[in-house]
């Protein structure tokens, strides 16, 4: 393959990937991050991280940032304060905690 056709592909799989990412950002852009959430930054994040470990995909970790779908920040909305979870086994805290969410062992 000559340089030539090689940097035409390169260029136009980053094209692809850019064309990608846009779509992924659109998707997530009306998402809620613990900066701007009215369930106070503590408790967005134990929510994000709470759906996270259930794998229902309304919740995202990016980074430092912490995502709630629209969904998911209304349902929170509605969630009371305090309200607990079932009691869950110390290995599924940990496999939580570790983002080992679908790995078992």
């Amino acid at each position: 393959m000559s340089p030539a056709l090689l940097a035409r592909v390169l260029l136009a799989a980053a094209a692809e990937c850019q064309a990608i990412a846009a779509e992924e950002s659109a998707k997530c852009s009306d998402w809620i991050e613990q900066s701007k959430s009215a369930l106070g930054p503590r408790r967005h994040c134990r929510a994000v991280k709470r759906r996270v470990a259930l794998g229902d995909g309304s919740a995202a970790i990016v980074g430092r940032r912490h995502l709630l779908s629209q969904a998911a920040y209304s349902d929170e909305l509605m969630r009371p304060a305090g309200a607990k979870q079932k009691k869950t086994s110390i290995a599924d805290e940990l496999r939580a905690e570790l983002r080992l969410v679908g790995r078992r062992s």
